[in-house]
This record gives C-alpha cells, sequence and structure tokens, in this order.
C-alpha cells in the first residue's frame, strides 16, 4: 500500500493532502491542516534571545532576620521584580466565599487517565518487544506507568483546586506557598527535562518526502506508516477528520484481551485487596503470530522497520490520551506522528515543562471559572493525582511496581484516602502533613553546582528545576506560556523562605518565536551559573524568614482562620454563582468574602413565599422555603448576625402594612421554645416540631435577610356594617409589645439552636458570636439563662472533645500508621541497601588494603635489592668514568703523525728493498 503527498491549501490554511494515487484524483483523499513547525528542516531560524536573562548566580546569602547572628541561604529569581504585593492573590476558594463561584456539587476534569480497551494489552506487548528502544531516549519508566489508572478523593482535589492561585502558579496554604517543579514530573512520572523543543504540527509532502544531502529522509520513514494507516482508517471507517483512540488500538494491536474496566468500590473504608490493575509485570515476548503480524502486511512495512513503527504507533497514542490529553482525547491527533517516530528513532525531547505547562492552564482554568467543574480543563491531572498522594500522604501505598516512576506507587482504584469536606480543606489548607524534601537532592553535604560539561544529567535536571523562567507548550494551534516561579516555594529545594516579588510581566502566550526561545531559556545548558545546594535534611518546611511570615499572614488574612469552616459548608451546600460583581440597587458591593453581606432580593422572595402557610387560616407561624432544588446558602457567619435593629425594623414594617388594629400577632399564636429546655438533661439538638421546619431551611437564609415577614390574619370584622354603637376596643398594647419581644427572642434562639444542630461535633461556633446571641435575646426583654446554661453545658463539651480529639489525633490511626511504616520501611530499604553497598566497598577496600600490605613488602624487598644493584652500580659507574677520564687525556692522532708515520713506512720500504741487494760479505 503506497500513499502520495502533496501540499496545497484549504482556503487560506495550508494543508497536507494524502492520496492513494499519484495523479491526485483519489476521491477519498485525506486533508490535514498544516502550520508552521519550531524544530526540523523546514523550521525558521530563531537563533538564541535568551528571556528571561540567565543569573550568574542563583543563590544568595543573606543575614537572618530572626534576631540571631546566622546567615541564610535564599532563591533568585530572573523576572520578578523587587517588590511584593499587600493585597490578596485570586483563588478559586476566595471566589467561592464570595459567592462568586461554586462547583455544582461535582468534581469533573477532562484529561485523567481512564481504561482504554486493549490499550494495556497493546502496551505490554510493546513494552517487551521495543524495551531497548525506549531506554535510549530514557522513557520506557514514563511509558510504564500509563499501565495504570489513578484514582482521587473528590473532596481533596476541590479543596486542592480551591488554593490554587493563577496569579502566581501555586498553591496557597497557611504556612506559604506550594507547587509543583519539572524535577517532581521527572522523579514521579518519569518525564524527561532536557531535549528538543515538543513541537506538535502536521509535517509538509515535502518534509515527509524529502531527504537531506547525505540521502537520509527528514523524518524517520515510520512517520509515513503513521499517515498511511491514519488515511486507511479514515476511509475504512468513513470517518473523515476523526480516528478514534479506540479504532487506532485496535487495528494496531491485533492480541487477545486479558484486562477489563476497573470499577470503583462502593466502599472507601478499607484497603481494597486488588489494585484493578495490571500487575506490572513485563513478560518476554514470543515471536509474531500470523494475525499481529497482519498489521505490517496490511501496511507493507520493510522488515527492518517493524518494531520501530509499531512503537511510534503506540507513542502518539501515548501522547494522546496520557502526557497531552488538552484536546480530542478520545481521538488521534495527527500532529503527534512527527514526534512519535522521531522518538522511536531515538530522538529525545524534553516533556517535563509542557507537560507541566499544561497542568499550570489547566489548573488556572479550573480555579478561574465560576463553576469549576463545568470549566472545560482537559489537562493530564493523574500527575496531579499522584503528586498530591506523594507529597501529601493522601494515598494508601499500593505494591511496589518495578518502575522508577514514582507516581505508579499511588496507582489503582480505592486507593486513596477518604476525606469529607472539612477534613479535606483542612489537610490541603494547613499542610501539616505536607512533605518538603521529598524529592529533594539526598546528599548530607551542601554541595555547589555549576552548570557546565561537567554536570551530570540528573543534577542538571535538579538545577533547572531552581531556576526562574516560562514554560511553554506548542499543541497545534494552541500556544501555551506559563511562569515558573521556584523562589516562591524555595523551601522545597532546601532554601529559606524570602518575600517574593511579583512578574514583571505576565504572558500567556506567544509566538513560535515566542515559544521557542522561552524553551531555550528554561533548558539552557553550559552557562556556567552557579547555584548553592543545601544538604539534605527533613526540617525543610520550618525554613522560613520572619519577614516573610509576617508578609503572608498580612497578605492571607482571614483566608486560613475562617475560610476552611466557610469553604467546607459551602461544599456541603453549593451556592449558584453571582452574575455580575456590580452592585445593584438596594445592595452593596461585595468587597471582603468574610463580610457578611444582605440575602439577595431573589432570595428574599424566595424566603417571603415559603413564609406563607398554605391555609390563611392557621397560626400565624415564621418559616422558611422548604424543598427547593437549589437553596441559597451565604456564608456560616451570617446566620448568627441579627441586631436588634433589624428585628425591630421589620417587625415594625409589617406593623405598618396592618389594616386595623385587631390584626395584631396574638400572643397565643406565636411559637414558645421554653419547653425546649424543660428538662435539663435533654439535648439542645431537638428542637419543637413546630420549629422543625426552620430546622430543615438553610438558616443563612435566615440569618442574612434583613427582613422578618410575619403575615398577619384579617379581621373579618372590618368588611362588616356597623348596626350597633361602637364599643370601646381593648388594644392590649403590653401584650402585643410582650409577643413581639418573644418572638424575636425565640427566632434568636432557633437561630443558634438549629446552627449549633446542623454542625457537626468536630465545629464549634466562636463565643463572640454565642454571646450576640445571648444579648439580643436580652434586648427583647427574655431571660436567656436557660438556653446559656444548656448551650454553654455543649459548646464546654464540644470543647473537651476536640482537645480530646486533638490528643488522640497526634496518635497515628491504623491507615496513618500503615502509611508511615510503608514510608520507613522504603526509607529503610535504601538505607539497607545504601548499608549492604557501603558494606561491599568497605570489604573491598579491606581487601585492597591487605593486597597493598603485600605489595608494601615486596616493594621494600625490591627497594633493598635495588639498593644493593644500586652500590654495585655506582661502582661500575665510577670505574667507567675513570676509563672515561683517561681516554680523555690520552693523546690524539693528528694528521701530522699520520704523515709523519707514512715517511717513515715509505723511508722503511725503500729500506727493505735495499736489503736484497746488500752484500754483507766480502
Amino acid at each position: 500500500m503506497t500513499l502520495f503527498f502533496k501540499d496545497s491549501k484549504i482556503g487560506e490554511e495550508s494543508a497536507l493532502f494524502i492520496y492513494r494515487k499519484k495523479d491526485g484524483k483519489d476521491a477519498k483523499a485525506t486533508t490535514l491542516i498544516v502550520r508552521p513547525p519550531i524544530i526540523g528542516r523546514f523550521s525558521e531560524k530563531w537563533g538564541r534571545n535568551s528571556y528571561p536573562l540567565n543569573l550568574p548566580k542563583w543563590s544568595q546569602i543573606v543575614p537572618s532576620d530572626g534576631g540571631s547572628n546566622l546567615e541564610t541561604t535564599i532563591l533568585l529569581a530572573s523576572h520578578h521584580k523587587n517588590v511584593a504585593r499587600s493585597k490578596p492573590y485570586n483563588t478559586l476558594g476566595r471566589e467561592m466565599i464570595a459567592k462568586r463561584a461554586d462547583w455544582d456539587f461535582s468534581f469533573s476534569v477532562n484529561g485523567g487517565f481512564s481504561y482504554f480497551s486493549l490499550y494495556w494489552d497493546w502496551l505490554e506487548d510493546v513494552l517487551s518487544r521495543c524495551k531497548h528502544l525506549l531506554d535510549v531516549t530514557h522513557l520506557y519508566s514514563a511509558v510504564f506507568a500509563s499501565l495504570f489508572t489513578y484514582d482521587y478523593d473528590e473532596n481533596l482535589m476541590k479543596a486542592f483546586c480551591e488554593c490554587w492561585s493563577p496569579s502566581t502558579n501555586t498553591l496557597h496554604t497557611s504556612i506559604g506557598e506550594i507547587s509543583i517543579t519539572p524535577w517532581d514530573l521527572s522523579i514521579l512520572g518519569g518525564l524527561p527535562c532536557t531535549g528538543a523543543f515538543y513541537d506538535e504540527v502536521v509535517p509538509n509532502a515535502q518534509e515527509l518526502d524529502g531527504i537531506n544531502d547525505q540521502g537520509r529522509p527528514y523524518l524517520p520513514y515510520s512517520c509515513r506508516y503513521l499517515f498511511l494507516a491514519y488515511h486507511h482508517l479514515q476511509n475504512r471507517l468513513k470517518k473523515q477528520g476523526k480516528v478514534s483512540v479506540r479504532d487506532w488500538i485496535t487495528f494496531w494491536y491485533r492480541g487477545t484481551s486479558k484486562y477489563s474496566a476497573p470499577r470503583k468500590p462502593a466502599r472507601r473504608t478499607t484497603i481494597p485487596k486488588y489494585s484493578q490493575n495490571p500487575s506490572g509485570e513485563i513478560k518476554e515476548h514470543g515471536p509474531w503470530l500470523d494475525k499481529e503480524h497482519g498489521v505490517f502486511v496490511d501496511l507493507q512495512v520493510e522488515g527492518d522497520l517493524k518494531e520501530e513503527t509499531y512503537l511510534s504507533a503506540l507513542l502518539s497514542c501515548w501522547l494522546c490520551i496520557f502526557v497531552f490529553p488538552i484536546k480530542d482525547q478520545n481521538n488521534i491527533r495527527p500532529g503527534t506522528f512527527k514526534i512519535a517516530s522521531s522518538i522511536a528513532n531515538g530522538r529525545s525531547f524534553g516533556l517535563a515543562s509542557p507537560v507541566l505547562a499544561s497542568i499550570y492552564r489547566g489548573l488556572n482554568t479550573i480555579s478561574s471559572s465560576s463553576t469549576p467543574s463545568k470549566s472545560g480543563a482537559s489537562f493530564a491531572i493523574h500527575y496531579v493525582y499522584a503528586w498530591v498522594g506523594h507529597f501529601f500522604r493522601s494515598n494508601r501505598l499500593t505494591h511496589d511496581k518495578p518502575s522508577d516512576a514514582l507516581m505508579t506507587k499511588y496507582s489503582g482504584v480505592g486507593y486513596v484516602s477518604p476525606f469529607n469536606e472539612f477534613s479535606a480543606r483542612k489537610h490541603i489548607r494547613n499542610a501539616t502533613n505536607f512533605l518538603w524534601h521529598r524529592t529533594a537532592f539526598k546528599k548530607n553535604y551542601d554541595q555547589t553546582f555549576i552548570d557546565n560539561n561537567h554536570l551530570s544529567v540528573q543534577k542538571f535536571d535538579y538545577f533547572m528545576s531552581l531556576r526562574s523562567g516560562y514554560l511553554s507548550l506548542r499543541c497545534e494551534d494552541q500556544h501555551i506560556v506559563e511562569a515558573y516561579s521556584p523562589h516562591r516555594f524555595s523551601r522545597r529545594f532546601g532554601f529559606y523562605q524570602d518575600i517574593p516579588g511579583d512578574l514583571k510581566e505576565e504572558i500567556h502566550t506567544g509566538s513560535l518565536k515566542d515559544l521557542c526561545q522561552f524553551y531555550q531559556s528554561f533548558t539552557c545548558c553550559n552557562t556556567d551559573s552557579k547555584i548553592f545546594i543545601p544538604a539534605f535534611a527533613t526540617d525543610f518546611g520550618s525554613r522560613v524568614r520572619h519577614s516573610y511570615k509576617q508578609w503572608w499572614e498580612r497578605v492571607c488574612g482571614n483566608d486560613f482562620t475562617k475560610g476552611t469552616d466557610l469553604l467546607a459548608d459551602i461544599a456541603s451546600f453549593p451556592v449558584k454563582p453571582l452574575t455580575s460583581n456590580k452592585p445593584q440597587k438596594g445592595k452593596r458591593e461585595l468587597q471582603d468574602p468574610y463580610i457578611p453581606q444582605p440575602l439577595s432580593a431573589f432570595a428574599r422572595r424566595r424566603l417571603e413565599d415559603g413564609n406563607h402557610s398554605k391555609d390563611s387560616s392557621q397560626h400565624n407561624e415564621v418559616t422558611c422555603s422548604q424543598g427547593t432544588k437549589s437553596p441559597f446558602v451565604v456564608p456560616v457567619r451570617d446566620a448568627i448576625k441579627i441586631s436588634e435593629d433589624e428585628v425591630c425594623n421589620d417587625l415594625g414594617s409589617n406593623w405598618r402594612h396592618s389594616k386595623s388594629p385587631m390584626e395584631g400577632v396574638d400572643p397565643e399564636n406565636s411559637i414558645n421554645h421554653a419547653h425546649l429546655f424543660a428538662n435539663s438533661e435533654s439535648s439542645i439538638s431537638k428542637p419543637s416540631a413546630k420549629s422543625s421546619d426552620l430546622r430543615r431551611c438553610k438558616f443563612a437564609d435566615v440569618g442574612t435577610s434583613s427582613k422578618f415577614p410575619i403575615e398577619t390574619e384579617r379581621s373579618p370584622l372590618q368588611f362588616l356594617q356597623s348596626t350597633k354603637p361602637p364599643e370601646v376596643s381593648v388594644f392590649q398594647a403590653k401584650a402585643h409589645i410582650s409577643s413581639v419581644r418573644r418572638k424575636g427572642a425565640s427566632m434568636l434562639g432557633d437561630v443558634l439552636l438549629n446552627r449549633l444542630s446542623n454542625l457537626s461535633v468536630d465545629t464549634i461556633l466562636p463565643q463572640a458570636e454565642v454571646h450576640e446571641i445571648y444579648s439580643g435575646v436580652e434586648s427583647f426583654g427574655v431571660d436567656p439563662q436557660h438556653l446559656r446554661e444548656n448551650v454553654d453545658k455543649y459548646c464546654e463539651g464540644i470543647a473537651d472533645y476536640l482537645k480530646m480529639k486533638e490528643s488522640l489525633n497526634k496518635r497515628p490511626s491504623p491507615v496513618i500508621l500503615s502509611q508511615r511504616q510503608t514510608e520507613v520501611e522504603f526509607l529503610l530499604s535504601e538505607a539497607s541497601q545504601k548499608k549492604a553497598s557501603l558494606k561491599t566497598e568497605l570489604d573491598a577496600v579491606k581487601l585492597r588494603m591487605v593486597d597493598l600490605k603485600t605489595e608494601l613488602v615486596q616493594l621494600e624487598l625490591s627497594l633493598s635489592q635495588i639498593e644493593t644493584h644500586q652500590v654495585e652500580q655506582d661502582n661500575v659507574v665510577q670505574d667507567l668514568e675513570e676509563q672515561l677520564e683517561e681516554v680523555k687525556s690520552a693523546p690524539v692522532l693528528e694528521d701530522q703523525d699520520i704523515e709523519a708515520l707514512e715517511k717513515i713506512r715509505i723511508l722503511l720500504e725503500d729500506n727493505r728493498s735495499s736489503l736484497k741487494d746488500l752484500k754483507w760479505m766480502s
């Protein structure tokens, strides 16, 4: 099966046309929008423009401001002001308290990883066959993490999002700011911090078909097979424009299914026996079966490209559903084909920072929405689930998975500890259980990292997470930019927290050049920058400068003293958010979420409608509307803010609407609650039957209503003609005044009693507000002594209970004890392994010392022998030196001597010749 690619346009947009016929007359052509790439052969040459600027030193030693002479080390930032704000930061929690946002009962976010039929079976097969290819790009652990699902507690995640601030990209707690880092995603999710920029776009035909000067294709050939499969599925399924994840999986994986969809357990109080996820054991693969090999036959994949193409197909699916589920989560995005085939071909991509950018953007979308559960945010929130479980210790640990990605320890269904509305918000907002040092660099000594060629990959990734900058992500037409400010939560790295400045410039999107340069600036290496790395310790959370404590308390105000109870109540009884922040007629503008606000006109009408009796002839009683599906709720503290003037004014307005003096309130018709205290041993949480209607309503309505309508009964006498001389009517003003006062006092008592009965035993009303009720009752001339005795006794019991609970909470529960035991066992296992490793090293050193001692003896013996030989050699050298002197002093044979000798020789030869003729005898 062959395909032909052609570049063309659809309107003003460039497009890639995929044909099965070379002439381009294919009626079933696939068309995909093509956008300019940031990386690759056909991208522009952006150059390097480092913004924000790189600092030569990212840490600084400053004097302590706590009154001691010690010095502290703080973390610096490069794109922030030196001036900090004094006003509160926006959070979802503040918006909810101000009635401008509401959860609408549910927590729903798109992008969380869920079960896909056959995906786990396919993934196990790919991990078995292609492990060596994934190890090249260090992605095995990251891909392995998608072999599991990740559960969450709804109340806990609501509390998390309520504390998230879009202004700072941090979690705001009572003890400071916290946030997620690229290093966290590397440790938890196995995502690489460095590599090429993640550029998800469809390539053009020239890039798909072209080759470079060395004869190599611009893109791996496996990329063509992915487009071939996509085109095939579009034509086969007749779904032009979309190919579902399910269809993609069933096309590539022809094996059998072993796993079914996990189901949430009905009860979450016990630890489940099974995680309903795969075991994590990757078995060795066998040869391709005929049906499994069929996909390569259909696509005519060459033999040496089978594994690479098989892995590329899975990676494109993994990127769509697990790493970047930011759009069309249930469909395959062709823009991932270029990235997936490049990874399978051995190219590394930096995924941690773009994933973090998508997480920041998703959390900001939720926190900025008036209805967060309908915000439309879509991102890989399962990384957040694992992060919360890891740092806030909110999960029951599953068995250890054979993976370097720690998030797999928090996988499975039903392993999240259950939280209610109050405990979840207390757990997140107080952050007392947060483990600041959980992913810190574990060295028991101080270090200084210098960004040069000598830093290991792990150390550079940690260094990179300490630098401030902008995170960027490009997914087709989406350009995401989010600020990263580690100096706002520097305790996580062991630094002392100082007052952080705000951003110089808030940037949320940018051009292609901006995205590229932001990524290059954030991941740049070999800058020769330095940073001090504090030694690992468990007291990171307490490393706060005194000035920061004062600043944080001033900025947060009442957020963490009153907000926890209010948000828990709001979560229990949601309120529809106000559509406008502008003050309406007769209302004041909501300036502070903690200032009690009057009831809206709509809610007041609902309350008045509910107060009307079905039968006008019945006794006149003050009731609240019942059976409404969407009750209007305001902050709890408003429920007991009723002044004497308000009650008197309300009653006076009803008196002014009376038609005749005979329409006054009958003392016998008033609600009498005296019987509630007839028995001092009776429970104060059981009001009378008549007041049960008040208890069923939302008492915030009663407490904040500026009107208490009392419907009076019209006297039929006013419509009759008088036939006799008028008689003098007895008005009984004192009786009416007494009745009204008793009603006012009774209403105040009902508000307090019903508020106490609705509160959980874990919550206590402030005594100052309770005393305001007592004072209000006394202002009506009614003695609140009986009410005071019973309420104070109940409150004292609650206080004693809370003290006992606080004392008992210091003792770990079985679940927490099990978690701590597991953590300690894990740390003990690490320490034991390190101890064993050190022992092995020690034994090796000792053996080496023995060898060295033996070698030393041998060397000493050799030394003695060498010294003896050296003496002998010295004598030899001395003799030779003497001979040398003799040689040097010996006469030298010169040319004159040779000539004289030659003359003598000639003379002797002549003499020898004359000897023949010598006549020596006479």
